[in-house]
């Protein structure tokens, strides 16, 4: 991964319903702090405070999206499927890997919707 340094883990698996979960860190020599995404569907959209980004695609292996260090709200969204969100905070030194399968929404079925 070119730059990378050392990585420590710790793991963000599971949907948007689950706790809060760390993402993998790894060390790189830059000011910027990086996102990656380790996402299925890989076609899902990315946005940063509200911007698209891209998709999961456009972040994966060696492709990084860097940011400026600070808090940054993401999300990963595509129709159909439950949107993964996370408040990040970005720091020079460290790339962020989120890996995660989006769950799909389905439509819940009421007692009633069976009686119709």
């Amino acid at each position: 991964m070119g730059r990378l340094l050392g990585i420590c883990l710790a793991v963000a698996l599971g949907g948007c319903a689950a706790a809060p979960q760390a993402p993998f860190l790894a060390g790189y020599d830059g000011s910027d702090g990086g996102l990656q995404f380790a996402v299925q569907p890989a076609d899902a959209e990315v946005f940063v405070d509200a911007e698209r980004m891209g998709t999961v695609a456009d972040f994966t292996g060696d492709r990084v999206l860097w940011l400026p260090r600070g808090l940054h709200a993401v999300e990963v969204t595509k129709t159909g499927y439950f949107t993964f969100f996370r408040q990040v905070q970005t720091s020079s030194g460290l790339v962020e890997v989120f890996i995660t399968t989006l769950r799909e929404a389905k439509e819940v079925e009421t007692n009633a919707d069976r009686r119709r």
